[in-house]
This record gives C-alpha cells, sequence and structure tokens, in this order.
C-alpha cells in the first residue's frame, strides 16, 4: 500500500499537471490488460488440454473399435468350434448307435453260425442293467438260454464280475457278492433258461467299464462259457450288447 501511495506521488511529481484520476485510470488499463493476458494464456492452456484429451478419447474409441473387432471374431470363432462339436458329437451318436446295431447283429448271427461259442447248446442271452432310485444303486438281470431243440438238463456254476476304475486304476468285484446272492445260489440248472436277479451298491470311487460273466458247464455237457458286457451299452434301453469267448 505504502508503494502504492509512494508510486502515485511520484507521478504527481513527474506528471503534476495530469489529474489524480487519469493516473488511476492509467494503473486500471494495466491491470486489465495484464488480467487479459493472463486469461488468454489461460484458455490456451485449457483448448490445449481439451485437445489432447480429445486425440487420447479418439485412440481408446480406436481401441475399443479394435477389441470389439476381435472379440466378434472370436464370438464367431466359437460360435464355429461349438457348431463343429455339435456335429462331431452327433456323428459319434449315429456311429455308436451303428456299433451297437452291428455287435447285436453279430452276437444274433453267433448263435446261429458259431456253435464253438456255446458249451452244450448253452449261450449267455442277455444282461440287464437299470438303475434304481438311491444314488449308485443298481438292479442287474442275466440270462442263461438253451437253444438245442434236445433240451438235456443243464447245470453249472455262473461268476459274474463288475470291472471299472477306482482314480484310475483297474478294480474287479464279484457282482453277486455286491448283490448279497449267496454262494449256494452261483450254481444253476436249467432245462429251457435261468434267470439271475439282484440289487447291488456301485462300490464308492468306481467308474464301471465293463461286466464280465463267466458260465462253467458240470452236467450236460462241459466247457466254459464267457461273455462281456460293455456298462454303458448294458443302461442303454435296460439291455447290455456284449462279445461272446
Amino acid at each position: 500500500m505504502i508503494k502504492n501511495l509512494l508510486s502515485i506521488k511520484q507521478l504527481q511529481q513527474r506528471f503534476g499537471r495530469l489529474p489524480v484520476v487519469l493516473v488511476s485510470l492509467l494503473l486500471l488499463c494495466l491491470v486489465i490488460i495484464s488480467a487479459y493476458q493472463v486469461g488468454v494464456w489461460h484458455a490456451r492452456y485449457l483448448k490445449q488440454q481439451v485437445s489432447e484429451q480429445k486425440q487420447q478419447l479418439t485412440q481408446l474409441y480406436q481401441q475399443l473399435d479394435q477389441f470389439e473387432y476381435q472379440r466378434n471374431v472370436l464370438q464367431v470363432e466359437l460360435d464355429v468350434e461349438k457348431s463343429a462339436n455339435q456335429n462331431l458329437q452327433a456323428q459319434l451318436g449315429e456311429l455308436q448307435e451303428e456299433n451297437y446295431s452291428l455287435r447285436e447283429n453279430v452276437a444274433f448271427y453267433q448263435k446261429i453260425m458259431a456253435p464253438e461259442l456255446q458249451q452244450s447248446g448253452v449261450i449267455i442271452e442277455s444282461l440287464a442293467v437299470s438303475k434304481n432310485r438311491a444314488e449308485r444303486h443298481y438292479h442287474f438281470s442275466l440270462a442263461l438260454l438253451q437253444v438245442e431243440q434236445r433240451r438235456e438238463l443243464v447245470e453249472g456254476e455262473i461268476a459274474i464280475q463288475l470291472v471299472g476304475r477306482v482314480k484310475g486304476e483297474e478294480q474287479r468285484f464279484n457282482l453277486l457278492d455286491l448283490a448279497n446272492i449267496s454262494p449256494s445260489e452261483h450254481n444253476f440248472m436249467m432245462r429251457y433258461f435261468t434267470l439271475y436277479e439282484g440289487d447291488f451298491l456301485l462300490p464308492e470311487g468306481l467308474v464301471p467299464e465293463r461286466i464280465e460273466v463267466t458260465a462253467d458247464i458240470t452236467r450236460g455237457g462241459s466247457g466254459r462259457l464267457q461273455r462281456t458286457f460293455f456298462w454303458r451299452d448294458s443302461l442303454r434301453n435296460g439291455q447290455a450288447s456284449g462279445e461272446n469267448t
């Protein structure tokens, strides 16, 4: 304040004839011009900032467009892969059905054309496995059939092995024991057919793969008859398809 007063006094001394009002106006003009220049500089600064932000925003939009394009390309590729996988699954299902039908036909013709696959006219006709309501609880039904016209009394012993994997390692279980069928009932005696049935609980952690059936003929002939039934096929319509050996 003192400095300003001194400046005014100096101006009054130098321009003694000019009114104080004029000097004040000059000072006010200087202040306005300085403020205007500061405002112009600030406006230029803000304009530059806005321009840079617009450039950044444009770049972000470009990157977003690229990402959207890449996402669309990946989505198309994913859709193509899904469609191809569905087609492969459908073809695989058709092949499995065809394979299942062929194995049934082969088993039928083996009964007629390959008597060496029979013992005393006895065949392991079928194995059906069905799932009960309780978890891991199943019912099985095994049929032995005598196909010769002259049907004599046939006796023998049956053995059924459930084969699967537990933690990747093969494990075998006696299916008759799992079904609580006593050893005395493992023997059979028939003239036309015999049927084994029972309910069993699938062992914990077991991934079943197949069921191996062995029939040893002890009366009305001799020999061993074996047949393997695949677990997955055995659950198909409750009827198993198998291989005779």
